[in-house]
C-alpha cells in the first residue's frame, strides 16, 4: 500500500514538475514582465465579470447532476437542493483539478459529499458516474468538432491534428459504448471481471456485486427516460459550448476582436490538455493557447488570456476548499489524491 502511494506521488510529481517546466519556459519566451503586464491590464471589473459568467455556467452542471441525483433515489430526503448540489460540484472541481485525473478527479469526493447528507452510496456513486461521463462525452465531442473544424479550414498542423482525432475517435467510441450498453441493459461489470479473470480473486467478488448494484442503478436511469437523456445530452453541450462565450468575453477584455471561428477553435483544442494525466493541464495547457493563438494568428497575449482563466479557478478551487473544509469532508481529498 505504501509502494502504490509513493508511485502515485512520484507521478503526480514528476508530471506536475514537468508541466511546471514547460511553463516556465514559454514565460521565459514571453517576458514575465510583459504577461503579468497584460494580466494586469485585464482589469478588477472584467475579471469579476468572468467570474460570474462562469459561476453562471456552473449552475447548469449542478442542474445536471441534480437530475440525474433525483432520478437515482425515491425518497424525498435524499433530494438535494439546487443550491447544496452547486457547493458539492464546486467542491468536485476543485479537488479535481488538484489531481492528475483533471476532469474525473474529483468524483471520489462528491460521492462523499452526498454520502454526508445521508444519500445512499449506491445512489451518490451512480450520479456521479453518470455525471462525469455526460461531461466527458460532451467535453471529447466539443474538442472534436475543434479538430474537425480545424482541419476543414486548413488551421494548425494537419499531423498534429490528424494524431489528435484519431485519439479522440477512439475515447468517443469508449463513451458511446458505455452508454449504448446501459441504454440496452447489458451488463458491464460481470463480463468484465470474467474477461480479465477478476471473478476468480475472492477479495474482488464483493466489489464485483457492488459494481453490479450500480450498474444496475445507472441503467435504471435510462430506462423509460428517453428524452430525459437526450435534454441531459443537450444540456451537456450547451455548457461546453459556453467556453466559446468565455473566449469571447476575454478577447473583449482585452480589447481584441475575434471572430466565431477563432473564439470556437481557442475554446476547444487546448481543452486536450484537460485530458491528460497533468495536474490541471499545467503547462500544457498555456501551450495549447500558444499554438492556437500563433496558428490562428489572434493578437493577444496567449498566455496572459490562459492566466486569467487560472485566476478564474483559483477562485472556484477557494470556494470548492472551503466548502469541503466547512463540511468535515476534507479527508476525502486525502483518499483521492
Amino acid at each position: 500500500m505504501a509502494l502504490r502511494l509513493s508511485a502515485k506521488v512520484i507521478g503526480v510529481g514528476v508530471s506536475g514538475a514537468l508541466g511546471a517546466g514547460l511553463l516556465y519556459i514559454l514565460l521565459a519566451q514571453e517576458g514575465w514582465e510583459n504577461v503579468l503586464q497584460n494580466v494586469t491590464q485585464f482589469g478588477a471589473w472584467p475579471f469579476i465579470g468572468f467570474v460570474a459568467i462562469s459561476m453562471l455556467n456552473f449552475v447548469l452542471y449542478s442542474i445536471r447532476w441534480m437530475i440525474i441525483l433525483h432520478r437515482q433515489v425515491s425518497e424525498k430526503k435524499h433530494k438535494l437542493s439546487l443550491w447544496r448540489m452547486y457547493w458539492h460540484r464546486m467542491t468536485g472541481y476543485a479537488v479535481g483539478y488538484l489531481t492528475p485525473l483533471n476532469q474525473a478527479g474529483g468524483e471520489p469526493v462528491r460521492v462523499a459529499l452526498l454520502m454526508a447528507d445521508g444519500v445512499p452510496a449506491k445512489s451518490a456513486v451512480a450520479s456521479a458516474t453518470l455525471d462525469i461521463a455526460f461531461e466527458l462525452c460532451s467535453y471529447v465531442v466539443f474538442i472534436a468538432l475543434g479538430v474537425i473544424f480545424a482541419l476543414v479550414e486548413h488551421q494548425g498542423g494537419t499531423g498534429t491534428l490528424e494524431v489528435m482525432g484519431f485519439g479522440l475517435a477512439i475515447a468517443f467510441g469508449v463513451l458511446i459504448a458505455f452508454f449504448t450498453a446501459l441504454g440496452r441493459g447489458k451488463p458491464m461489470a460481470k463480463p468484465l471481471f470474467r474477461r480479465l479473470h477478476l471473478d476468480k480473486v475472492k477479495r474482488l467478488r464483493g466489489a464485483e456485486r457492488w459494481l453490479e448494484d450500480t450498474e444496475a442503478l445507472m441503467r435504471g436511469f435510462f430506462a423509460g427516460g428517453g428524452w430525459v437523456v437526450f435534454g441531459i445530452s443537450v444540456l451537456s453541450m450547451t455548457m461546453v459550448a459556453f467556453r466559446v462565450v468565455e473566449t469571447l468575453y476575454i478577447a473583449w477584455g482585452f480589447g481584441v476582436t475575434v471572430n466565431f471561428a477563432q473564439a470556437f477553435l481557442a475554446s476547444s483544442l487546448p481543452g486536450l490538455a484537460l485530458l491528460l494525466p497533468v495536474p490541471g493541464g499545467l503547462g500544457i495547457f498555456e501551450g495549447g493557447f500558444a499554438a492556437v493563438f500563433s496558428a490562428l494568428n489572434v493578437p493577444m497575449d496567449a498566455l496572459a488570456f490562459a492566466l486569467i482563466i487560472r485566476l478564474r479557478d483559483v477562485v472556484f478551487i477557494g470556494f470548492g476548499v472551503f466548502h469541503m473544509m466547512r463540511t468535515g469532508t476534507s479527508w476525502a481529498f486525502k483518499k483521492t489524491t
